[in-house]
């Protein structure tokens, strides 16, 4: 039921809200903080008409680090936090390029380095990398338990196939990144986020934590457009904020490159736009050729959530898109693929569309 994650969406009542109604506090030169224009900018009304009448609760469109355009419906403000499902998935991709990028980990060395419950087992050889681009072959519990201690489950869950052999979407592998992580950096990996990530960028998005006090890897976090833009910010600047080098470059072009020739359009944790080979979120998917949106630039990158969530970078373009439509968990019951969650999935095709004919 949850496509990409583990939470949704609830139909809300749209009510337009005008993007000069929440004014940013202006930055000054020499700060990455996301400026306010004067208005915002025309050729986005119609994407944006488009993207409410999905039961959106928000959007944000950002040229550089200039937001150009900013609407939010029913009762949401700039300052809400919804749900963000696995857009979480780019996070954790994130933490970990700047665990190695400070020199505690390197996505190339084995796993069992730091889960030492995997020496000596079919999963002793699986690479970080390859837990970042879903070509583990670890078993998969879809949608995991927020109630339960997701991390051991992921741990003994066991190996299905051979490392490196089969691109499979997962949720519950992910959450051995938690112990990959609290291990090379010495402690909390939630403090280690706050610290590394949410405080530079002035993120105000929150993590949640599992029944066994795991901070979730791959979904419930909350978050808002403003953030969600703000990280695919920081990949447009090479990692660099505040001129401050958060994430090495190098891992930057990693996570926006193809992973495998099994999946070319997913990159470490972050979906891409290639003209290569491409399966989708289903245990069954097939292999397709193509990229995933026929309109978009080939260049471009996203972060998605269930329901509809999206972040989309488009570097040529210097371009931020963000658009969300979950409030809570539970509205996760409702939502799963139904057609107004497919229209926004399509989005990213739109986007080129609309803003060319405007």
């Amino acid at each position: 039921m949850f496509r990409y994650g583990f939470r949704v969406v609830a139909l809300v009542v749209v009510v337009f809200v005008g993007y000069s109604n929440f004014p940013l506090t202006a930055s000054n030169s020499t700060s990455d903080t996301p400026r306010q224009s004067v208005g915002a900018n025309p050729k986005y009304a119609a994407l944006a008409a488009e993207v409410g009448a999905q039961s959106a609760s928000c959007m944000v469109v950002q040229e550089g680090k200039t937001i150009v355009g900013e609407w939010y419906w029913a009762d949401r403000t700039p300052q809400t936090l919804s749900e963000g499902f696995s857009t979480m998935k780019s996070v954790t991709a994130t933490l970990i390029g700047i665990a190695q990028t400070q020199k505690k980990l390197n996505i190339n060395q084995k796993a069992s380095d730091f889960i030492k419950e995997w020496k000596g087992t079919a999963s002793e050889s699986i690479t970080i990398r390859q837990l970042l681009s879903m070509t583990s072959g670890r078993r998969e519990v879809l949608n995991g338990n927020p109630f339960a201690d997701n991390e051991l489950i992921a741990i003994n869950i066991g190996q299905e196939t051979t490392p490196g052999t089969n691109w499979r979407y997962t949720n519950t592998t992910l959450q051995v990144l938690e112990t990959v992580l609290e291990r090379a950096v010495g402690g909390s990996v939630k403090s280690f986020a706050k610290k590394n990530l949410l405080t530079p960028l002035g993120m105000k998005s929150k993590f949640s934590d599992d029944g066994g006090s795991n901070m979730f890897m791959f979904a419930f976090w909350d978050t808002s457009c403003r953030d969600l833009a703000k990280l695919v910010q920081l990949y447009l600047q090479n990692g660099k904020w505040n001129n401050k080098q958060i994430l090495s470059a190098e891992f930057v072009n990693d996570a926006r490159t193809s992973s495998s020739a099994l999946n070319q359009n997913y990159g470490l944790l972050w979906w891409l736009n290639r003209a290569g080979t491409t399966k989708s979120t289903s245990a069954n998917a097939q292999t397709k050729i193509g990229p995933r949106y026929q309109s978009a630039p080939l260049d471009m990158f996203e972060a998605i959530g269930a329901c509809g969530q999206s972040a989309m970078g488009f570097p040529t373009q210097n371009l931020i898109i963000t658009f969300m439509r979950t409030k809570s968990l539970f509205d996760a019951l409702t939502c799963g693929n139904d057609s107004q969650t497919s229209a926004l999935n399509k989005m990213g095709s739109r986007v080129f569309e609309l803003v060319k004919s405007s």
